[in-house]
């Protein structure tokens, strides 16, 4: 079983909202957005700790922390005693659980669950309850009826509460459905305790600055709990009988020995001298009073509660007095272990499984599966004093947890905690800051098991080491390296102001144009403004790939129009260069137009006449020529065409920037050289920055009827 969903309401920073989740969940955000309020959430709904009045959102109001546990198997509930087992399956709807941490305004919860309740308020239990409250016999009856008369046949005669309720649940169980709905309930199974072992366990990491409650070894301190779990694999190991004994061993030393009508006493001397003192003593006020020292057995796990982490690293001592860096290093060491010391119990129980089930088939055929409780890790900034080699060592220790029948929830500002692998639901906390009343953090939540094209996106982001993006809250697209490194210095060049990496703008190359949209609609999902350069290409051949409305269409449709006919007009020949048509060969479809040609022309030359559909065909083949003719207008500076500026304008009213003198090569300042595309424009950069006003130098574009420095209008308005 796992967590599938997540709501909050009132809690902190959190005004009300909801996340999907899934095995690995990644949140991130500003500071001070609500990333640690899931975390801290997600803890409260399993501890029920009390709350004071500024942990509410709105005082007025109760907090309700709402999870739903998916996929919840028979072997899950097999954990709870037999008695409660069949009374939670009333509950579980389609193998899901909901329970809801409700808080009150004074601070104080209880937990509760959802469930298809009567909706007029008569069939409530309180309500019944109070009815019959100090009636005896056929009066609990008589007071039932008043209120639920319908009914009449099948309370009439009934004496006790516990039969009243009884029957309250038949009439339940059997009104339609349409007169029922779902509301918060009290558990079947009584007190909350009673169902905590068919939850997962919680394990959280705060991401403290002062790390000493981090390390101790208390069972309350979060890794003393993580070293009291790893602890108890020696319960399981081979070892442990001779731990027991010892144990045994030691009792037997420390106290009197009762077993059936045999009492043995061979305790230590000096202890027995001890109690033999203290009885005298009570003998003189009384002496018919006997006394005995009894010394409990220990358990293993008191025993290890006192456990302490010393390192010798030069200087031996406990870990307390060593450095934050080495502190947080050996909390995740002991996670690590975890992780290995989990696989080879499985590995173990697996091979023993094996051996008893040859040996006792019967047995293994009526034996109850009862499946592990699972743990639920709530990371908040687990980066935190690591080395970003050190992060990637962690992130591979926590995306195996989730192999390991494990949930694991992070708060990063580092993208080496994400993989398009392992990484199911990315969550974006926003602080959105209403007109009147509080700000409050709203969630973004991106399922990548669902929405496949995300994930498809992400895979890609990710090989291109742009992750950091999602730190951001602009970005710019762009098809090449080339782009980057001149943008960005050129920029500066501009206005020492327009400085991307101070203003957390990453520009990021996207490979060409056909995956514009993909990384649009991907940052789109997380509120992430995004700005693209693409050379005037994306006009003519490409503009399919960007999300602009119908009118922008026609627009761009008229202009190619326009296109058309003046390299008709003025008798334009544009050959394709020999780079386009090595592009082109490289592509599959126009190998199959090719080969297409190929067909067509052998039909024609057999003598036999081609069909409508195969001229238009032809005509298609050569739908790059026509391109190449419609690009050396569209990019010719001596041609003025007002529907070319009107549309670049429109588009860059949207954030499209479509540089109008055709690649960023145009862009250069006369006499660059490079032996690769990276070195030129390095170099294009050295001398523009060489000029005093480096705008003399940049190609220009004519809009309101002046011509100004094209790259600048750009930067203008994504600096804005």
């Amino acid at each position: 079983m796992y967590v599938s969903s997540v709501k909050i309401k009132n809690y902190r920073g959190i005004k009300s909202d909801e996340l999907d989740a899934s095995l690995f969940i990644c949140i991130i955000g500003e500071n001070n957005a609500g990333k640690s309020t899931i975390l801290l959430a997600t803890s409260l709904f399993f501890s029920g700790s009390s709350l004071s009045k500024s942990d509410f959102f709105n005082e007025e109001e109760a907090i309700e922390i709402e999870l739903t546990f998916s996929d919840v198997k028979e072997g899950d509930i097999n954990r709870l005693s037999p008695d409660h087992r069949d009374r939670i399956k009333e509950i579980i709807i389609d193998d899901k659980l909901t329970l809801t941490r409700y808080y009150y305004t004074d601070g104080k919860s209880e937990l509760l669950c959802s469930r298809l309740t009567p909706k007029e308020g008569k069939y409530a239990k309180n309500v019944i309850g109070e009815l019959m409250k100090g009636k005896r016999g056929k009066d609990i009856s008589v007071a039932v009826i008043e209120i639920l008369s319908e009914h009449k046949d099948k309370f009439d005669g009934l004496t006790t509460q516990k039969d009243v309720f009884a029957k309250l649940d038949e009439i339940i169980d059997e009104l339609p459905v349409e007169q029922k709905e779902m509301k918060l309930s009290p558990l079947p199974t009584g007190i909350e305790n009673s169902i905590k072992i068919l939850l997962p366990e919680p394990i959280y990491i705060a991401a403290v600055k002062d790390l000493k409650d981090d390390i101790k070894s208390k069972e309350s301190a979060t890794f003393g709990k993580l070293l009291g779990i790893l602890m108890r694999f020696l319960e399981k190991s081979e070892h442990f009988e001779r731990i027991t004994d010892s144990f045994d061993d030691l009792h037997k030393l420390l106290n009197v020995v009762r077993e059936a009508e045999q009492i043995t006493d061979n305790r230590i001397e000096k202890l027995q001298d001890i109690e033999k003192q203290i009885g005298s003593f009570l003998s003189e006020n009384f002496p018919k009073s006997k006394i005995e020292i009894e010394i409990p057995k220990p358990e293993l796990k008191q025993v290890f509660t006192n456990a302490r982490l010393l390192i010798d690293d030069g200087v031996r001592d406990i870990i307390e007095t060593k450095g934050d860096g080495i502190k947080r290093a050996v909390t995740f060491a002991l996670l690590r272990t975890f992780v290995e010391q989990y696989k080879e119990q499985r590995k173990e129980a697996g091979a023993l499984k094996k051996v008893d089930v040859e040996e006792n088939q019967e047995v293994a055929e009526v034996a109850v599966e009862v499946s592990e409780q699972p743990y639920l890790f709530l990371f908040e900034e687990p980066e935190l004093y690591l080395h970003p080699s050190a992060q990637k060592i962690l992130f591979a220790a926590l995306e195996k947890l989730t192999e390991v029948n494990n949930q694991v929830f992070v708060t990063t500002h580092s993208p080496m905690f994400f993989s398009p692998n392992s990484t199911g639901t990315f969550v974006k906390v926003v602080k959105e800051y209403p007109d009147a009343g509080k700000p409050y953090g709203k969630f973004l939540t991106v399922n990548l098991l669902k929405e496949m094209a995300a994930k498809d996106a992400f895979q890609i982001i990710c090989y291109e080491n742009n992750t950091a993006a999602f730190f951001s809250s602009k970005v710019l697209l762009v098809e090449g390296d080339s782009d980057i490194i001149y943008l960005k210095e050129t920029a500066k060049l501009l206005n020492p102001e327009w400085d991307f990496d101070a203003h957390n703008i990453p520009i990021i190359s996207i490979n060409g144009k056909s995956n514009v949209k993909r990384f649009t609609d991907f940052y789109g999902f997380f509120q992430i403004k995004c700005f693209c350069i693409v050379d005037s290409d994306a006009l003519i051949d490409g503009f399919e790939k960007f999300t602009v409305s119908e009118e922008l269409k026609k627009q761009r449709e008229q202009l190619l129009g326009v296109l058309d006919k003046i390299a008709d007009e003025q008798g334009i020949q544009a050959d394709l260069p020999g780079s386009k048509i090595k592009e082109l060969l490289r592509r599959y479809s126009w190998k199959e137009r090719y080969n297409k040609l190929k067909e067509l022309g052998l039909k024609i030359k057999a003598g036999k006449a081609l069909t409508e559909e195969e001229t238009f065909e032809i005509d298609f083949l050569f739908i790059e020529e026509e391109n190449n003719l419609r690009r050396r207008v569209f990019t010719d500076k001596t041609i003025e065409i007002p529907e070319k500026y009107s549309l670049l304008a429109a588009l860059r009213s949207i954030d499209i920037f479509i540089l109008s003198h055709g690649a960023i090569e145009s862009y250069y300042p006369k006499g660059v050289t490079g032996d690769d595309k990276p070195t030129k424009a390095l170099n294009a950069v050295g001398i523009l920055g060489g000029h005093e006003d480096c705008r003399q130098h940049l190609p220009t574009i004519k809009i309101d009827e002046l011509e100004v420095c094209e790259l600048e209008i750009i930067f203008e308005k994504i600096f804005s």
